[in-house]
């Protein structure tokens, strides 16, 4: 036998023995990954890539560029923690589960794993490597998990006034940070008790990235800013008015202290210039204590900033670059490419791209998938500044208010719609002025993002694609919350008040437009109702946003009830609405 063998023989017996050996996938087979998230290994030698679309997990030889290994992990991995001991935890958000996994080179092996509510997105370890806390989109929860040794168990749940999604512990362990998916929301969560100590909030939304300084004396965010007093014309989006997209340094200690200013001594990098957007900023890497690096998700690049110089650094990577490391020696950043199942090499000196190899081969892409390029894709607006997912995060709704040319005028803006579960609740927008999916491809790319002619192919897979956003389970299901008895009394109050006028089952809605008592800054006064479906997953509600929460809806703005309810009959009623 020879030595290499004999090697060979020994890690793999290892490594059965320290846990089940995986199934191993051909990365010459044809498949769509989606790497959705990377992590560099301790020692330096491998890159681990998170697959979103085949739920396995890459091996990449760092220094040879190749992909060494793929495992079959779950049906749709998101994200990677490292832990200690060559271990690593792999979020599947298809399967909502918790994988704890062993590597020993280019060998995968699976410990444990624990189920986990509906769609968890990030994870964070604490600091002495105790616990783990995972976010939940959805269910708009924390999960707190404790590992010991090789065993994972749930320990807490906890219920949040948002939609989590980056997790972050700060170096003491004694405060999580989780910030909103949606809005601008950041919690500030006392890991002991394991509760809400505060909610800040500042001007953001799509927060995609949330790390420490190398000195860890501040907070890096990714995120985008959309100004509802601008509109929609070139001169607005040229000088980045509209939608801003941003590299953030926040000083952790003004972040920690609800009484102190959020932005005290912070510094923002405009990711983006007039002429040259940078939309959809999707991760951050530190690379020293004065640089980091940002990808670019719906411009296909990287941007390389200094604190407090303005500007970026930018080059070229592959199509919607979803993650970014360092190399330990700081020459180098690492970038996954999560349409083109691909891997970037940047040069931190210069800037510059100067490789890129794949993770494997890649197959013919579906309409659907075809749609959900465009869908990122910053490039389809004029000078790169958004993309569809600027406003719609997650095919859902940011809940803010935007000057966009939908009602087919400026001057009042309108709530951004929620795209999940719309494909048969035609007509679209707050007017109705489209009557397909299709049609309102054409009118966002065209009108509202000034992005040119849309092509017939491109816009029947957009509008392939927003057709298949499904709706998530109503939010009591959630959240355990489901009362029965409740939910009946509030059916009957909606039917005893007319509300099936505008809001007809079983899709909520009707096609007409109504009167509802309110006008907008145009004297419009006819809307079409939205959906009520998946009411329970929004914030903002009404045209133009003014009520922030199911029951202003009724008590601060008396909507369309012909008596008052009394306090019992209005939870009743919400417990209804909460059940679409």
């Amino acid at each position: 036998m020879t030595r290499t063998l004999f090697a060979t023989l020994c890690c793999l017996l290892a490594n059965v023995a320290h846990g089940a050996l995986l199934e191993q996938v051909d990365p010459n087979q044809p498949a769509y990954r989606q790497p959705e998230d990377m992590i560099l290994t301790p020692d330096g030698q491998y890159l681990l890539t998170a697959n979103r679309g085949t739920g396995s997990l890459s091996i990449v030889d760092r220094k040879r560029q190749e992909t060494v290994s793929e495992w079959k992990v779950g049906r749709s991995i998101v994200h990677l923690t490292q832990l200690p001991d060559d271990r690593l935890l792999g979020l599947d958000s298809a399967q909502n589960e918790a994988i704890l996994l062993h590597r020993v080179d280019s060998q995968l092996t699976e410990l444990d794993r624990v189920p986990l509510p509906y769609s968890p997105v990030r994870s964070a370890l604490s600091p002495d490597g105790s616990q783990i806390v995972i976010s939940c989109v959805w269910p708009r929860k924390l999960v707190r998990l404790k590992l010991d040794g090789d065993q994972l168990s749930a320990d807490q749940e906890l219920v949040m006034p948002f939609a989590p999604r980056e997790v972050l512990f700060e170096p003491a362990g004694q405060i999580l940070l989780a910030a909103d998916n949606f809005g601008g929301k950041l919690a500030l969560v006392d890991a002991a008790s394991f509760s809400v100590r505060h909610i800040r909030e500042f001007p953001a939304h799509n927060i995609r990235a949330m790390v420490l300084s190398a000195d860890r004396t501040k907070i890096l965010f990714a995120h985008q800013m959309l100004n509802s007093l601008a509109v929609t014309n070139t001169n607005d989006i040229h000088w980045g008015l509209v939608m801003s997209n941003d590299l953030r340094w926040v000083d952790l200690a003004r972040v920690l202290n609800p009484e102190d200013d959020f932005y005290g001594e912070g510094f923002m990098h405009p990711i983006g210039e007039p002429g040259k957007g940078g939309g959809d900023p999707t991760d951050i890497a530190v690379i020293d204590s004065e640089q980091a690096i940002v990808t670019m998700g719906g411009t296909a690049q990287a941007g390389i900033g200094k604190h407090e110089s303005y500007g970026l650094f930018r080059t070229n990577v592959g199509e919607h670059p979803t993650a970014v490391v360092v190399s330990p020696e700081k020459d180098l950043a690492y970038v996954a490419n999560g349409f083109d199942d691909s891997v970037s090499v940047i040069d931190l000196k210069t800037a510059k791209t100067v490789s890129k190899f794949s993770l494997g081969v890649r197959r013919e892409l579906t309409e659907r998938e075809r749609g959900e390029k465009l869908f990122h894709n910053a490039r389809l607006s004029m000078e790169g500044w958004m993309s569809c997912h600027s406003c719609h995060t997650d095919g859902h709704t940011n809940g803010l208010a935007s000057d966009n040319l939908g009602d087919n005028s400026f001057g009042a803006p309108k709530r951004i719609l929620s795209l999940l579960g719309k494909a048969d609740t035609a007509p679209f927008g707050w007017l109705g002025v489209s009557p397909t999916l299709k049609a309102q491809a054409h009118k966002s790319v065209e009108q509202t993002m000034h992005g040119g002619k849309l092509s017939e192919e491109d816009a029947q897979a957009l509008a392939t694609y927003m057709a298949s956003l499904p709706l998530p389970p109503p939010i009591d299901q959630l959240q355990q919350t489901h009362d029965e008895a409740a939910i009946s009394h509030g059916r009957q109050i909606f039917l005893r008040n007319n509300c099936v006028k505008c809001h007809a089952p079983p899709k909520y809605t009707t096609p007409d437009l109504y009167d509802v008592g309110m006008e907008d800054k145009e004297l419009n006064r006819e809307f079409n109702p939205p959906s009520l479906r998946g009411i329970g997953h929004r914030d903002t509600f009404f045209h133009d946003a003014r009520a922030t929460s199911l029951r202003d809806i009724f008590e601060v703005h008396g909507h369309e009830l012909k008596v008052e309810l009394s306090d019992q009959q209005l939870d009743d009623l919400i417990s209804f609405l909460k059940s679409l």
